[in-house]
């Protein structure tokens, strides 16, 4: 029998959140550990640029597609069992990539990747917003935000840990995290009713262009630093190593920035500090193309992690300021959907954009699309200088 949750606690570890904020977590590791050293396995193999970023947009373009699937399949099988599922599959299909070199079968297990992360996912950013509440909802984005982080910057450190070792190893150890979900899942997620309000889709559309924009800029930035980034860094002479901190150093930024940065927003307004994160991302990683200096990359990759990670928990938090609480599970899979458009166009839109014009060129696009974004952040801010959101 389906448990009915209430869910009126402003309590950010009420009931269910942290088994949440331990998903979270596990997926930051999840796209920490596998996509840049799926790109780095696949680099060492000699496989062109164009095809590594093409690898990594079918991981997901199938996350972005798999979504309405996903919102079909979760009033069936409820947030608890959708959870489990993607956690399984995951934990199966992950390790399989580096036990081939056939560069179909890669495409294969990575499409098998994607459908899993939207499982979890999907049902994930879904029971965030069920089981929190409007007096807590930013400072809950923020935490979940952190944990993602958190995973993210563990994962690259894991990985560069034992992938010297052993590939093979690294996958291992990383898919016995994911499959540590499973328990977390099972023990401490209760689950519950999920309805999707038949609305109109262009309406919550309409009324979520602007964090849908900011999920699409953070979803492209994202995984064009996850994708690609460890490939440039290679050509610039980092060893193994190198990579894994310098992600950590982006990672460590995001982490002391997250919850401060959201409070900050809930205090003094969120378009006022989304304008100026959005500022210094455009800024950081125009350094982080232009710059070859070690220590000069490791602190602008700081300030770049400090300054991005908040972008997607304030996207996030505007939602729940524009819908009702009917609607939120669908602008939630459409917030998701939107994201993973933006990841999906990353890799490949970013390699041929270093196809083109060369390695220095890395970040160009994903410059451009935050420098759109801040337009609309800046004219939204002053069209409503005294809203909180």
């Amino acid at each position: 029998m389906t448990e009915l949750i209430s869910t009126k606690s402003n309590s950010p570890f009420s009931t269910g959140l942290p088994a949440l904020y331990s998903i979270a977590f596990l997926s930051g590791i999840s796209i920490g550990l596998f996509n840049p050293f799926i790109s780095t396995l696949m680099a060492q193999h000699q496989v062109d640029d164009l095809w590594i970023g093409a690898n990594s947009t079918v991981y997901f373009l199938v996350i972005a597609l798999g979504t309405p699937f996903v919102v079909k399949v979760l009033p069936k099988l409820g947030l608890r069992k959708t959870m489990m599922l993607g956690l399984t599959m995951m934990g199966i299909s992950a390790p399989l990539f580096t036990m081939t070199t056939s560069m179909p079968l890669w495409f294969i297990i990575r499409a098998v990747m994607g459908i899993a992360c939207c499982l979890y996912l999907v049902s994930g950013n879904t029971a965030l917003n069920h089981f929190c509440h409007e007096g807590n909802r930013a400072i809950v984005n923020g935490l979940n935000a952190l944990a993602f982080t958190f995973g993210f910057g563990i994962g690259p450190v894991i990985g560069s840990a034992f992938y010297n070792v052993s590939p093979k190893l690294s996958f291992l150890l990383g898919s016995a995290l994911i499959f540590s979900g499973v328990i977390v899942v099972w023990i401490a997620l209760p689950d519950k009713t999920v309805v999707f309000q038949q609305s109109s889709r262009s309406g919550i559309f309409n009324k979520l262009k602007l964090p849908l924009q900011g999920a699409f800029a953070y979803g492209f930035a994202e995984s064009t630093l996850v994708s690609l980034y460890p490939v440039y860094l290679l050509r610039q002479n980092y060893n193994i190593e190198q990579i894994g901190y310098t992600f950590a150093v982006f990672v460590v930024g995001g982490l002391l920035s997250t919850v401060p940065v959201t409070h900050i927003a809930d205090k003094f307004g969120r378009l006022k500090v989304l304008f100026m994160s959005v500022s210094i991302v455009i800024l950081s990683f125009l350094s982080l193309s232009l710059i070859q200096d070690s220590t000069a990359t490791q602190i602008f990759a700081f300030i770049a992690g400090a300054s991005i990670s908040p972008i997607f928990p304030l996207a996030m938090a505007l939602i729940g300021a524009k819908l009702s609480r009917n609607e939120l599970s669908s602008g939630s899979a459409l917030f998701t959907a939107i994201y993973s458009f933006g990841c999906t166009a990353g890799p490949i839109a970013s390699s041929l954009a270093i196809k083109l014009f060369g390695d220095g060129y890395i970040f160009s696009l994903v410059i451009i699309i935050f420098a759109i974004f801040l337009f609309y952040v800046g004219r939204q801010n002053k069209k409503f200088p005294f809203r909180s959101a």
